[in-house]
């Protein structure tokens, strides 16, 4: 980055200036990305750039999008089972907003989920998938490892499973806690997957998670992203547990409010409706 600021003649004009900041944006992120992806707490695809699409086998289906099955082909993940995510033809209009955001909500996640497996049990810990943008045919697809047994443990609009256990006060803890060690800025929330249990050995027991959400003040981390009104309403519901504050005092906001209907379904907004969230 220093070099390329280094080499900005004193005479570029302001928007030769701001070609460059976007440059320099963009390679901060792509570098930020490959660090995320090689992240303890991230869960990839490893070095398998290939998949191949089961489109009569639909695994999974939500309110925009669909989910179908795959099998990775080559890499370290070779013949291992896949999901591939594509939304509903009458959503299409959310993909660009989304894929432009997922990697940034991953990885702030991951930077987080890091700092919490420093210091939960390790059947605590937290993997935070990283997937990639795959095209098949005309249609994109969101390409990640394969969850079975999968779980809803909180949505991004203040739902939260009461039927969990201990795996989901832990999963509501994180996203407390992401509000603390962000200093009030934002919550990683809308988490869901499955804790991996091995009874053999306790060390390898962890959560998986995929397609989390980022709700932030500034509205920044695209259509799953409701805002302050988003951490508003998780700490309307959210009742602080045995997981809470346990290397520490936890900030929490004074007040709350619960701004959308609760639903375990993921709540989505375009860019453009973004105001309605101030």
């Amino acid at each position: 980055e220093t070099a390329l600021v280094g080499l900005q003649p004193p005479t570029a004009t302001t928007e030769a200036r701001e070609a460059r900041g976007r440059v320099e944006r963009q390679r901060a992120r792509r570098i930020e990305g490959i660090t995320m992806s090689s992240s303890s707490a991230a869960r990839t695809n490893l070095t398998s750039n290939s998949v191949r699409l089961h489109r009569d086998e639909v695994l999974g289906e939500g309110n925009f999008r669909t989910a179908y099955a795959g099998t990775y082909i080559g890499g370290n993940r070779n013949n291992q089972e896949a999901v591939c995510k594509s939304f509903k033809i009458q959503y299409r209009g959310l993909e660009s907003d989304f894929f432009a955001s997922d990697f940034d909500v991953a990885d702030k996640a991951i930077q987080y989920a890091e700092e919490w497996n420093e210091f939960v049990d390790s059947d605590e810990t937290i993997l935070i998938t990283r997937g990639s943008i795959h095209t098949i045919g005309a249609r994109r697809y969101l390409v990640e490892p394969m969850i079975r047994n999968f779980t809803k443990f909180t949505s991004n609009n203040g739902w939260i499973s009461d039927e969990e256990g201990w795996c989901g006060e832990a999963m509501e803890a994180f996203t407390h806690y992401t509000y603390h060690r962000s200093g009030g800025n934002l919550i990683v929330c809308d988490l869901q997957g499955r804790h991996k249990n091995n009874r053999y050995d306790k060390s390898k027991s962890r959560f998986e998670l995929t397609d989390v959400a980022v709700c932030s003040r500034r509205c920044s981390y695209g259509p799953t992203d409701l805002g302050e009104k988003g951490i508003d309403s998780f700490f309307n519901s959210h009742v602080c547990n045995q997981f809470c504050s346990v290397n520490g005092h936890w900030a929490r906001p004074k007040r709350t409010r619960q701004w959308f209907p609760v639903s375990s379904s993921t709540s989505m907004m375009r860019s453009s409706q973004a105001h309605l969230l101030n």
